[in-house]
């Protein structure tokens, strides 16, 4: 890249980071015009849309990098989370296989994907997702409690409670955990012990 270029980069990235975004998009628009094989700056263009919320102008980003680059990994776990968040968890999880074909111990793409097949009620692939993450990382609390839930909705409730205990007790005060687990509870008819966990989310200092 030209000294002329990296500046402008430096510029841009200053921008962003300071919030100024639409100043961001005005200076990656101008390394581009030069340099449209810039994958940098399209990842950053694109991060910027999404950040503004303009989701399909993100996803345009990163299609770009990968008509360049087709392993790109980060493009394809970027361009797998845009649609994750606009619900369109069947091609997230496609973006995201991609990714995992690339390097299959790629924790962000693996969780992302269980998380989609959650929305999507494909429980037992999703918990097959964290349990490969969880074999590599077993303390991650968000990971623990999406395998609660899939569990749970998948008829093992008493497997999804030890699951929501686990994350507990890496943090005693997860309110998300807790409501989770009291839905457990209540399915199993435990009621007094739904109502304590309810009582930690509104109280957790008692």
């Amino acid at each position: 890249m030209e000294n002329g270029q990296d500046v402008l980069m430096e510029k841009a990235r200053r921008m962003m980071d300071m919030g100024r975004h639409e100043e961001a998009l005005l200076l990656y628009d101008r390394i581009l015009e030069t340099a449209p094989s810039n994958i940098k700056a399209w990842e950053y263009k694109g991060d910027i849309y999404y950040e503004l919320g303009r989701h399909e102008e993100a996803i345009e980003c990163y299609d770009r990098i990968l008509s360049m680059d087709n392993r790109n990994l980060i493009a394809l776990y970027k361009k797998g989370y845009t649609l994750r968040k606009i619900r369109r968890f069947s091609e997230a999880i496609a973006a995201f296989d991609q990714a995992l074909e690339i390097d299959p111990d790629y924790s962000y793409a693996l969780n992302d994907k269980g998380y989609s097949l959650n929305e999507l009620s494909r429980y037992e692939e999703a918990i097959a997702c964290f349990n490969r993450s969880l074999a590599g990382n077993p303390r991650n609390i968000r990971v623990l409690t999406a395998k609660g839930i899939a569990l749970r909705e998948s008829g093992r409730t008493e497997d999804s409670i030890r699951c929501f205990d686990r994350a507990l007790e890496f943090n005693a005060i997860n309110a998300f955990v807790y409501y989770q687990k009291s839905i457990a509870l209540h399915m199993l008819g435990r009621n007094n012990e739904a109502e304590a966990c309810i009582k930690m989310i509104n109280f957790p200092w008692k």
